[in-house]
């Protein structure tokens, strides 16, 4: 339990001691300094890195409520990896926060006296903020003109020439280092001077939260994402300007269910999830990468929405147009007792787009016809229903007691459910090291002739993540599968997935990829994968 206040207020607020300690450390930073006579406002840097349960939003939400009391008239930026992502934390925890401090949303009939307006033009009278608002579609309006305007990274202009008092982001290790820097942290910038210290011994000082940038972000995934923990390192050369804080579901005990700690464990499929995702442990960038040449900043996208703003809910609608429903759909597929998964892919001029994972680990009937099922369902309205498949060679051969291969298990439900199917499975294919050299040739993208992969980074973390954590055996340049049998692992993240990846990519590109030293892959493939 502690105090808030601001503006001569006093409200009680319950939080846990890791929430505590980061609101005290943005409330009482002293990041503005003196030289040679002169005030410097450099504003705040604060990361709240924490696990499922740990608080982490609600506490982005007390940091908007402070600076809604606070900064009058100041516009806020709230941003993430798409507006989905936004309104979803927004419209899931604000209005239990903000009434927490005595903050009702406006209602013309029921709360004519409420103090802020969600996703429409407020009433007249209103303050605005000293920064123009465009468009009351995608933000938050409080009486005193405090506006927090919703950000997205799979729309970027949206963010472009804004200038910002404050900035927030929620799940920052989805977005791009390259995003944050060149947009989002170039937007704190406005009202210098217009917002001074309350503290007495800080007169003529910025206020506190004035310039404010704080992210509250999940642990990361991929090497890519470790950027987020910059701020950690930061701190050890200026902790004045700099805040780092981890936290887990152990610091919000008191506030959740007394087996929450038990229940996230059973219900994550292995030990390495519950740690990255519960404990917030880091995940250790491989030396020994099978994939070298991949790099999720270049080879991945998160343009895959369209909104519209619908005015009966007063929220944008999503529909996705990173891939076209009148053109045929491409896959490809790895079987193993286990686990069965499928890449969907389609084409595009000079680029292989990988869409979405699909997979399995338990089925009614077989994984495989439950594969085919979950594929039917989740594209029943594309429209021209013709497949491409490629996958796994030894998917064609008939397991033991059963009269029908995989493919023929997986290609008759497609059928059933109108699709036409295409058959590009290889029968075999090289050895591991010819397929590094061409799989890596085409990441590169060091020739303008071979075509470019790019991946779905939401629809595809799995992918991304077998990727990222495949290593290579010795020199040999050999696929280390040991993943594959470890029990304790989520298979999903094994190395299924990225074999699914190179059948597809190999049997599509290898005959135009040309490998250094060896002219072009003209190689034999009669070695089994």
């Amino acid at each position: 339990m502690g105090t808030s206040s601001s503006n001569n207020r006093q409200v009680q607020i319950k939080v846990n001691p890791a929430q505590g300690r980061f609101l005290w450390a943005l409330m009482e930073n002293t990041a503005d300094f003196e030289k040679d006579g002169k005030t410097y406002q450099t504003g705040f840097r604060a990361t709240f890195n924490g696990g499922r349960g740990s608080g982490k939003t609600n506490t982005l939400m007390r940091v908007l409520a402070e600076v809604a009391f606070s900064l009058p008239r100041s516009k806020v930026g709230l941003a993430s990896m798409t507006y989905r992502h936004v309104q979803d934390v927004v419209l899931s925890q604000s209005r239990k926060v903000f009434e927490e401090y005595g903050l009702y949303e406006y209602d013309a009939k029921a709360r004519p006296w409420g103090h802020y307006t969600l996703n429409r033009r407020p009433p007249d009278g209103w303050h605005n903020p000293f920064e123009g608002i465009n468009t009351y579609d995608n933000c938050i309006c409080f009486k005193n003109g405090c506006t927090i305007v919703f950000l997205s990274a799979d729309r970027p202009d949206t963010a472009r020439g804004l200038n910002l008092d404050v900035l927030l982001l929620d799940e920052s290790f989805k977005l791009k280092e390259d995003f944050y820097n060149t947009v989002l942290r170039k937007t704190v910038r406005a009202n210098k001077y217009q917002y001074g210290d309350p503290r007495p011994h800080r007169k003529g000082y910025n206020h506190p939260l004035h310039w404010l940038i704080a992210d509250f972000t999940s642990a990361a995934w991929t090497p890519e994402q470790q950027w987020i923990y910059r701020t950690e390192e930061l701190m050890k050369k200026d902790p004045q300007r700099y805040y780092f804080q981890e936290a887990t579901a152990y610091d919000n005990l008191d506030n959740l269910p007394g087996n929450f700690i038990e229940t996230e464990r059973e219900s994550c499929a292995d030990e390495l999830t519950f740690e990255v995702e519960i404990l917030n442990r880091r995940v250790v960038r491989l030396s020994n990468a099978y994939y070298a040449a991949l790099n999720t900043s270049r080879h991945t996208y998160n343009q895959m929405y369209d909104y519209a703003f619908d005015d009966q809910k007063r929220l944008y609608v999503h529909k996705r147009v990173d891939y076209d429903p009148t053109q045929p759909i491409e896959a490809s597929c790895d079987f193993n007792a286990r686990f069965t998964c499928m890449l969907v892919a389609q084409e595009f001029p000079s680029e292989l787009r990988f869409i979405d994972n699909i997979f399995v680990k338990r089925a009614d009937t077989t994984l495989v016809e439950e594969l085919g099922k979950q594929f039917c369902t989740k594209y029943s309205n594309h429209r021209r229903k013709v497949l491409y498949l490629y996958g796994d060679s030894s998917g064609k051969k008939g397991d033991p007691g059963r009269t029908t291969s995989h493919y023929q298990q997986l290609i008759g439900v497609l059928r059933k459910h109108g699709w036409s199917v295409k058959d590009c499975v290889q029968t075999s294919y090289p050895p591991y090291k010819i397929r590094y050299r061409v799989v890596n040739t085409i990441l590169a993208e060091s020739r303008p002739s071979v075509p470019r992969i790019r991946i779905n980074e939401l629809e595809c973390k799995s992918l991304l993540i077998s990727l990222q954590h495949a290593p290579i055996i010795s020199d040999n340049f050999e696929k280390d599968k040991r993943s594959e049998l470890d029990e304790k692992l989520d298979q999903q993240y094994a190395t299924h997935l990225s074999d699914a990846f190179d059948y597809i990519v190999f049997k599509k590109f290898s005959r135009i990829v040309p490998i250094t030293g060896s002219g072009r892959a003209q190689v034999r493939v009669s070695s089994a994968a």
